[in-house]
């Protein structure tokens, strides 16, 4: 699974490394240990602006969820989206098709099990300052308000023999996107088949991991291992 992502990245870095502008008037912060439970706003890059960074919140909400508290109801559940069921879960469908986006991040983090304890493992990328995470997106319009509300998922896939020793559980782990595949993967043209073929897990041996302190995520009121993991 992937709930905890790590956004220590300046404008000017996100800017640079993903080729795109983030809008002076959006409200970006650089943060650390984000937590999807929080429900935090994060920097995506989506198939219908591709040249724009924009700041849209963890938790996807499908367009046809008919009221707020259905809306709030789904979100909690769709942190992450399987990639092996994305095309057939009524929440994933329509999105994986033409509402595909790049979850920008430095880093994530997982939680090893043994023997009842549990440790936190910090993962990134080898040799990059930052890297897009695949994610799929909708907007749903608050039929009493006519609020519009921007959401994203990330989408998972099995465990790489690396994640598979951290993630010892569920052994699962983000989809991670090779560089050269980015702009590619938000093409609103790219077709199912290719799409879903891109939902593999990511080489091992391009990542890194190391054990961090459980007190990091004490002092973070935000996350909490029993629910998270």
């Amino acid at each position: 699974m992937c709930y905890t992502i790590e956004i220590n990245l300046t404008r000017e870095q996100l800017e640079k490394r993903f080729k795109a502008s983030l809008g002076k008037h959006l409200p970006y912060r650089k943060q650390q240990r984000v937590s999807a439970f929080s429900l935090p706003e994060c920097p995506v890059i989506c198939s219908d602006e591709s040249d724009s960074i924009k700041l849209y919140a963890w938790g996807l909400i499908p367009f046809w969820a008919k009221d707020a508290k259905t809306a709030d109801k789904i979100r909690m559940r769709t942190f992450n989206a399987r990639a092996e069921t994305i095309a057939e879960k009524a929440s994933y469908k329509h999105a994986i098709r033409t509402k595909k986006c790049l979850v920008l991040t430095n880093g994530f983090y997982e939680w090893q099990t043994m023997e009842k304890i549990k440790r936190p493992y910090y993962i990134n990328v080898k040799d990059s300052e930052a890297f897009a995470l695949a994610g799929i997106y909708d907007s749903w319009t608050d039929r009493e308000t006519g609020e519009v509300v921007n959401t994203f998922s990330v989408i998972t896939t099995r465990a790489n023999p690396l994640m598979e020793k951290i993630h010892n559980v569920k052994k699962r782990m983000p989809v991670i996107l090779n560089e050269e595949i980015e702009k590619i993967w938000i093409d609103p043209d790219l077709s199912l088949n290719k799409t879903l073929s891109y939902l593999k897990p990511y080489d091992e041996k391009l990542m890194n991991a190391e054990e961090v302190d459980r007190n990091l995520f004490r002092k973070n009121q935000d996350i909490s291992e029993n629910t998270l993991f």
